[in-house]
């Protein structure tokens, strides 16, 4: 309960304590009497949200000091948890009672054992064995108390028959017999038993699911009382449905209202309806049912049988031993109507020149299509819906408050106005290349894309599209907060292609810092993706093209109109009739690199570094010789991959000069030719010696510049701000 201060000195507000006044002897809530059909205190405020709970307030001056309210059982515990009663009179509230609220099981377990489980005529005298009856039928009246229900036999026209007899005690202590297909009534004596056969129907039936309960809150004070009561129950959500429709003028009009049930059990007559956009947190918490603490069973656990008294004996006297103790769109789609200059549509003729190709693929009518040349729907929609609801923010939620009173009655729906307002729009064609990865070639969504210009922020719903005058697709719209972009697809087009490549690249090197002989540069990681839009309309076309966000990278050079979403970015491009335009689309990412001083790629960030004229005088003489000595590296690792090759090729000819001469020694003759190919190898010999010592040298001097490079780098700092 909610306790509230006093605005004046009339004003008595008082929190209630609520006292759950239990019925007696098992009554359940089926067995309150209903109010009359007119409530006492009138709904006059109703709040919905998207949460699953409505907020009622209820006004009026009441006579008497008892206030009553139908209620749902399924209504009661929110309403315990959040009723409010506010007297303005001279009184207050004092306690607020209900039926105590008793499970099936419970309720079951109270009744008599012959009735938990009675159902049908041989059933109940089955279990009612003992009972006091009195039966009525074609054998006339008999009564007695049940004995018992048993089969019999009958022949009829040599047919034997199955059938039923049963058995009562008379008064006066015989035994009457009676044919239960006789049997055309059963009056029950057993006053407990008749009752206990009722509750049990009604805990089948389960009244308490949708028979209303009457709840009482008692009043202290005057006679008459000036009441305002508040509290929430569950609800059905409301729905939110929209209309736009969009003409040539760039301003679609949107239209939007919201499907309202009234499931409460009492009509709604002439009601302040406010709807209210987000989900508000609530739960479900039983304050109505009883809850028991289970408890130790402290019982005795031993023998439970009666001790057997002790055997006397003759002179001896002995008594019993005492027992002992032990537990969960600006281009619109639609066939597009050619005008003279100065003059409306006009309807073709079979004379007149053939109207253009429509962006909307409608298969050639033979027959004449008769046009309303005085219709135009947007404004004929725009003046026939009226809206005077009026927005506001509430915290993290946003409240539509109907301008009008409204009337729902019980078990119905109703369809509200909410939005009947001009946004900023245009239709367009729209790609999602990350739908169709791996295709050469994609085809846009036909889209209407509009700014929520109005004071409202707009609930998640279905859409339907109009456009030159008829329904032309359907999308579904997101929670649309005030000022933010959407896209709404409702088909495609397939007049408009897209062919997509890709490609990566680097640019932009630059020197960060020398530290410790390590030097550490950025270079610009560059990913760009080249659209190449075809349209095949007579008419141009704003293609927008959207590009997932990507963590680390930047979008670079955003064309103007682009629209940034939560997850992507939204990049037009405007293609001329029945050509073609190229859009490419950079996504740029600094990436930082250590540069070990030995490698190529450092040579290159120092240059590019000396270039930038930021070098100190220290720090550039000291470069300077580094790159000197990092050029005479390259000249020897020049001559010491020039060398190598020479010294292949001059093993590889000593190999084969060797192969020969093995091959000669085992020939006669041929002298002269084994002494020449002998000079040849000790010559080859010889230059191998040479190239092999040219090596070395080239390979200790590089070794010592090396070392020198990194000396001299070790000893320069630079951190780039």
């Amino acid at each position: 309960m909610h306790i509230l201060k006093s605005m004046t000195s009339r004003t008595l507000v008082a929190a209630l304590g609520v006292a759950l006044l239990a019925a007696c002897g098992g009554t359940t809530s089926q067995g309150f009497s209903q109010s009359g059909s007119e409530a006492q205190l009138p709904v006059t405020r109703v709040v919905l949200y998207q949460n699953g709970i409505g907020y009622f307030e209820r006004k009026g001056k009441l006579k008497g000091n008892m206030l009553t309210l139908q209620i749902r059982p399924s209504q009661i515990n929110d309403l315990l948890k959040s009723l409010t009663v506010i007297d303005r009179s001279k009184g207050r509230a004092m306690s607020v009672s209900l039926p105590l609220e008793k499970t099936s099981a419970q309720i079951l377990s109270e009744l008599p054992e012959q009735v938990r489980g009675a159902g049908g005529l041989l059933d109940v005298l089955r279990v009612f064995r003992g009972a006091r009856v009195t039966v009525q039928g074609t054998e006339g009246t008999a009564s007695g108390r049940v004995v018992g229900v048993e089969s019999m036999q009958t022949t009829e026209n040599d047919n034997v028959l199955n059938d039923w007899r049963l058995t009562l005690k008379t008064k006066g202590g015989s035994l009457k017999v009676y044919p239960v297909s006789a049997i055309t009534n059963i009056s029950m004596r057993d006053r407990t038993l008749a009752l206990g056969l009722d509750q049990s129907l009604d805990v089948s039936l389960n009244e308490g699911n949708w028979k209303p309960i009457s709840l009482s809150v008692r009043l202290e004070g005057s006679s008459t009382h000036d009441l305002r009561v508040s509290y929430i129950v569950e609800m059905p959500l409301w729905k939110p449905a929209y209309r736009i429709v969009v003409g040539d003028d760039g301003e679609p009009l949107l239209q939007g209202w919201a499907v309202v049930d009234n499931v409460s059990g009492e009509d709604w007559n002439n009601v302040q309806l406010s709807l209210v956009a987000g989900t508000p947190m609530s739960f479900i918490y039983d304050l109505h049912s009883p809850q028991f603490m289970k408890r130790v069973d402290l019982t005795p656990r031993q023998r439970r049988t009666a001790m057997a008294p002790a055997i006397e004996r003759a002179g001896v006297v002995s008594s019993p031993p005492a027992p002992t103790a032990k537990e969960s769109l600006q281009k619109s789609y639609a066939n597009k109507r050619r005008s003279s200059a100065g003059s409306g549509p006009r309807r073709p003729s079979p004379k007149s020149e053939a109207p253009s190709q429509s962006y909307y693929d409608a298969p050639e009518m033979e027959e004449e299509v008769m046009v309303d040349d005085d219709f135009d729907m947007t404004n004929e929609l725009e003046t026939q819906v009226s809206s005077s609801a009026g927005g506001e923010n509430v915290g993290a939620l946003f409240r539509y408050d109907l301008g009008s009173p409204v009337t729902v009655p019980d078990r119905s729906s109703t369809l509200v106005s909410i939005i009947n307002e001009r946004v900023a729009g245009k239709e367009v064609v729209y790609f999602r290349p990350e739908l169709m990865r791996g295709a050469s070639q994609v085809n846009p969504y036909r889209a209407v894309m509009f700014e929520n210009n109005t004071n409202f922020s707009l609930e998640k719903g279905p859409v339907s599209i109009f456009a030159g005058g008829t329904f032309v697709g359907e999308g579904f719209l997101d929670r649309m907060e005030q000022g933010s972009t959407t896209f709404l697809t409702y088909s495609i087009d397939g007049k408009v292609v897209m062919a997509p490549t890709s490609r990566n690249s680097q640019e932009g090197m630059r020197l960060l810092k020398i530290i410790d002989g390590m030097i550490v540069s950025e270079v610009l990681e560059v990913s760009s993706s080249i659209y190449n839009v075809e349209n095949r309309h007579d008419d141009e076309v704003v293609a927008y093209i959207k590009t997932a966000k990507r963590s680390g990278w930047k979008l670079r050079n955003q064309p103007p109109g682009t629209v940034e979403l939560p997850d992507s970015f939204v990049v037009p491009v405007t293609v001329g009739k029945a050509s073609s335009k190229e859009l490419k689309v950079d996504w740029v990412k600094p990436v930082v690199r250590r540069v070990a001083i030995d490698t190529s790629l450092s040579t290159n960030v120092l240059k590019l570094y000396l270039a930038s004229g930021k070098a100190p005088p220290d720090v550039q003489k000291s470069i300077d010789k580094i790159l000197k000595l990092k050029e005479r590296i390259g000249d020897i690792e020049e001559d010491h991959a020039r060398h190598q090759k020479q010294h292949r090729e001059a093993s590889r000819d000593q190999d084969r000069v060797r192969a020969n001469l093995n091959l000669l020694r085992k020939t006669p003759g041929n002298q002269a030719l084994r002494s020449e190919l002998t000079k040849k190898l000790a010559r080859l010999e010889a230059d191998l010696g040479k190239l092999s010592g040219k090596i070395v040298k080239l390979s200790e001097e590089k070794a010592q510049l090396t070392r020198e490079i990194k000396v001299i780098i070790r000893g320069v700092t630079v951190i780039e701000k």
